[in-house]
């Protein structure tokens, strides 16, 4: 076990955040174990910004973190655009639902009542 333990930390979530960072995860083609860790990055990433403890040391590691940080972030917003405009989308086709006339057929078996 020298130098090659790795803790293991076992998180309880709501099914509904489990079924989110699934479809993230997902769409992103990697595994939500992943997605987490990359996710606690983040957040670890922007507390120490936030708390102004970050050295600025540009050393090709800091770089390469930088960068996962990035691609992250830009993968974290894609998936969000994304969803927006699907869901958007979704409320177009509901508008242009309502917005359309009721079909004479439809009229013509309720007997001109509307149900």
């Amino acid at each position: 076990m020298e130098g090659s333990y790795i803790p293991t930390v076992h998180v309880s979530l709501p099914e509904g955040v489990y079924e989110e960072l699934k479809r993230v995860a997902s769409s992103m083609g990697i595994q939500i174990t992943d997605l987490i860790k990359m996710y606690i990055r983040l957040g670890l990433h922007d507390s120490l910004i936030s708390e102004n403890k970050l050295y600025h040391g540009e050393n090709f590691k800091d770089i390469v973190d930088r960068l996962v940080y990035i691609e992250g972030k830009l993968a974290v917003l894609d998936e969000t655009l994304r969803e927006t405009v699907r869901k958007l989308q979704e409320v177009e086709e509901r508008v242009k639902e309502l917005e359309s006339p009721i079909p004479p057929a439809v009229v013509k078996r309720t007997g001109g009542k509307l149900k």
